[in-house]
């Protein structure tokens, strides 16, 4: 690549829908750490969460490459170039999105650099992503690791929940995002990605408090659905089996396309189901999955309490994945599978 511009935009899956933009207003990397939120407008980033990664990374450059500390340049030094006038912002980007993960909130969530936001959840220090991986995102990933993209047999857009994710490619996935943004600066290395435990998932869906020592012991205990106590599903509860016909979606759905629950997460019922860290009981080498899909219209199934469970190499058209951000844990047998 040419730029630390050019590099920048790759990095965060950009590059194609605004480079261009870019070079047409004469922007060059000496002057990436004079913009300002209303710069970027200006030049047509449209979208906040693109506009804070965007000022975040150009933050911490020099002219000779990143800095460890962010700076201010002096737009003087750079007669020859293109400087765009400045506006007097309205609205600091920070307003809306947090700039440290575990300082996220459900009103002003953490985004990361493939602009996922994430929440916390009670009863702990991590923070869940408020909707299921997306195919676009998963594609990232293989654009830079050479990894396969896995299909369906089914359409879908960028925005559908990437399916046939076998629990060994999610904790891949997640090794990979961890150490890319650790490099870019984005996490601590006190941090990581990862999947959610089974009791994570729980407390994302509103099952705070469960009994039973195993997610088998847990599953179907807790009766009711992530939209309430009755069935089936009423209009607009998620994307679920067409027989309900609570939503227009034949297959899977764009993520985040119906309501959230109250902690602001997304589709923890129906659309896919997501992979979780645990065993489903001991001495077995079964995984957990949770929150169903919707190819599924077994009330059992749909409950918010039921755990499936399958071999770690499982892969289905309706199985996919949900990351959280935690803290590292020093010996976590992460890639044990």
């Amino acid at each position: 690549m040419n730029s630390r511009l050019e590099w920048i935009l790759t990095g965060l899956h950009l590059k194609d829908e605004l480079l261009p933009a870019f070079i047409n207003e004469g922007i060059d990397d000496s002057l990436l750490v004079t913009l300002t939120d209303e710069d970027l407008k200006s030049i047509g980033v449209g979208k906040l969460g693109d506009r804070k990664r965007l000022l975040k990374e150009f933050s911490r450059m020099t002219s000779s490459g990143f800095a460890t500390q962010p700076r201010t340049a002096n737009p003087s030094a750079y007669p020859a170039a293109k400087v765009i006038p400045k506006a007097v912002p309205t609205r600091s980007h920070s307003e809306t999105f947090s700039d440290e993960p575990m300082l996220a909130s459900a009103a002003k969530p953490y985004i990361n650099s493939l602009g996922l936001p994430f929440v916390p959840i009670p009863h702990g220090k991590t923070i869940c992503c408020v909707w299921q991986l997306r195919i676009k995102d998963f594609a990232q990933y293989c654009a830079e690791t050479g990894s396969s993209l896995p299909g369906s047999d089914f359409p879908q857009g960028d925005d559908h929940p990437v399916v046939n994710i076998r629990w060994a490619d999610a904790h891949l996935f997640c090794d990979w995002l961890t150490k890319r943004e650790i490099w870019l600066g984005l996490v601590p290395p006190r941090l990581t990605y990862r999947l959610p435990w089974d009791e994570e998932w729980s407390a994302a869906v509103g099952l705070t408090y469960e009994s039973g020592s195993t997610p088998k012991a847990r599953s179907g205990v807790v009766e009711g659905y992530p939209w309430g106590d009755s069935f089936p599903p009423p209009l607009g509860a998620g994307n679920y089996h067409s027989r309900f016909q609570c939503d227009g979606y034949p297959e899977t759905s764009p993520v985040g396309s119906f309501a959230p629950n109250k902690l602001g997460i997304y589709d923890l019922g129906g659309n896919v189901w997501e992979w979780c860290m645990d065993l489903y009981e001991k001495g077995a080498p079964h995984r957990v999955l949770r929150g169903a899909s919707c190819f599924n219209d077994d009330p059992l199934y749909l409950m918010s309490s039921f755990r499936d469970h399958h071999l770690p190499d499982h892969a289905s058209n309706n199985v996919g994945i949900r990351l959280v951000i935690a803290p590292a844990i020093a010996g976590e047998p992460w890639l044990k599978f």
